[in-house]
């Protein structure tokens, strides 16, 4: 070989060595950016009653706030914010503990929007369950309480974690739950909206990713209402949404 073709070579070896080191940031800059190497987990902060963890702190941050079937916040608010989400999923847990409180104090508190709740029923038999039990609990319009508590909750991916044992737990340590039993069972209602919310996915066909977030204006469900929220990258997810919905209500 050459010098000429030496150089070449070696020029071409440095190239491929660049190109790679740098799809290597690309790659963590988007892990670090989906909280997938956040060791800051909330939950493990949260105060544990009765073997379930974060009944004061949902309490806390749901305070006030009207909830009403899958919908938290007023009826009137201007926008509505539309989340995508499974119980067992992990991003879902980190977007709901770390990002959702943001959401909630600067967008629902201040009517600015409100909040729909869609699960979605990918991974798994607790997937499924935790779907049911939130639909259950919408019709007594507590489904944002009980979908925070299995946040709080969570267990492994591996794991099917959402048992009537730790649904009876929530129901004993959570005042918002009297008169309302949590239950894996289904019904014509759970089955109504287990149905409302897979149709709507498929009309928007993102995938099946979650968490999925879109924003619409107030009293507008057609498809083209929907205007999906870029979540990836670096900076606030709660901030992203506050965006997309200053693009509405502006």
């Amino acid at each position: 070989m050459s010098e000429l073709d030496d150089a070449v070579a070696r020029n071409r070896r440095g190239q491929l060595v660049g190109l790679g080191f740098l799809a290597a940031v690309i790659l963590v800059a988007v892990l670090i950016g989906s909280g997938a190497f956040s060791g800051d987990d909330p939950a493990k902060k949260a105060k544990v009653v009765d073997g379930v963890r974060g009944p004061e702190e949902t309490a806390k941050l749901l305070r006030g706030i009207p909830q009403n079937g899958l919908v938290l916040g007023r009826p009137d608010a201007p926008a509505t914010v539309v989340e995508f989400v499974d119980v067992k999923c992990p991003f879902c847990k980190n977007f709901a503990l770390k990002d959702g409180p943001d959401v909630i104090e600067d967008l629902v508190r201040t009517g600015r929007a409100n909040l729909e709740l869609r699960v979605l029923d990918n991974l798994g038999r607790s997937s499924g369950d935790g779907r049911t039990a939130i639909h259950a609990a919408a019709e007594k319009n507590q489904a944002w309480t009980l979908s925070e508590l299995l946040y709080y909750n969570q267990k492994s991916e591996g794991e099917e974690w959402v048992t009537p044992a730790l649904l009876q737990r929530m129901n004993r340590v959570a005042p918002e739950f009297r008169g309302l039993t949590l239950s894996t069972t289904r019904t014509p209602e759970t089955e109504r909206l287990d149905a409302q919310t897979d149709a709507l996915a498929k009309e928007l066909d993102f995938g099946g990713k979650t968490p999925t977030i879109y924003v619409r204006p107030r009293g507008r469900t057609d498809k083209g209402a929907y205007r999906k929220v870029d979540l990836k990258g670096t900076g606030s997810k709660a901030d992203k949404i506050a965006d997309a919905v200053a693009k509405v209500d502006g």
